[in-house]
């Protein structure tokens, strides 16, 4: 972008006070017989073009930081690989806890978490983070929740539900409904936050 002083037309209006000193054989506008009207009047012309430009720099500025930064866009898409919402959104959200998680997928969510907190995976965008660190609040309350009432059985993360005598199943299907819960609130702020980095070009 050329800097505001290079603008050509600018230059016009030096030139009625250049002709005032150097020729008085040209009849000129009374406004340009008058050294000090010519400097006033010259002035005043480029005072009005200059906050013009300056008022179009403002509105283009405004504009270019709509857009997502590449640092941010590259923060982003390195944070939903780690999750992989498609994933998520089948073996966790459409799971039903009764029937445990598969160990991958839960440790997906703990990556994304560990992530998602460090420094370096902060956005320049409030909004962003914001959306994230609400999606992060909702998974805490899912993993912290379901981490005290599920046990590993190989690939898989299960209730509680195979000694009925020391865990009641009434009991289990209350703690697995709570987990369904919990894992669809997770959704909701994800699908927040993935609306609103497809409306603003993130992804």
């Amino acid at each position: 972008m050329r800097k505001i002083s290079d603008k050509w037309y600018l230059s016009m209006f030096i030139i009625p006070i250049i002709l005032t000193y150097l020729t008085n054989y040209i009849e000129l506008p009374i406004i340009f017989e008058n050294w000090e009207y010519s400097i006033i009047a010259s002035m005043t012309i480029m005072i009005g073009i200059l906050f013009y430009e300056i008022n179009i720099l403002s509105t283009r500025l405004k504009e270019a930081n709509k857009k997502p930064k590449k640092a941010d866009k590259k923060i982003i898409r390195e944070l939903l690989e780690t999750l992989n919402i498609d994933k998520f959104h089948e073996n966790i959200v459409g799971q039903d806890a009764w029937n445990g998680y598969y160990r991958d997928d839960i440790h997906r969510i703990l990556e994304f978490q560990h992530k998602a907190k460090l420094i370096g995976y902060k956005t320049s965008n409030e909004k962003v983070n914001n959306l994230i660190n609400q999606f992060l609040e909702k998974l805490e309350d899912f993993t912290e929740y379901s981490s005290m009432r599920v046990s590993g059985r190989g690939d898989w993360l299960v209730p509680f539900k195979d000694n009925p005598d020391i865990h009641p199943r009434e009991k289990i299907k209350k703690e697995t409904d709570k987990m369904n819960e919990l894992s669809n609130e997770c959704f909701t702020e994800l699908e927040n936050l993935m609306e609103y980095l497809r409306n603003k070009e993130y992804i």
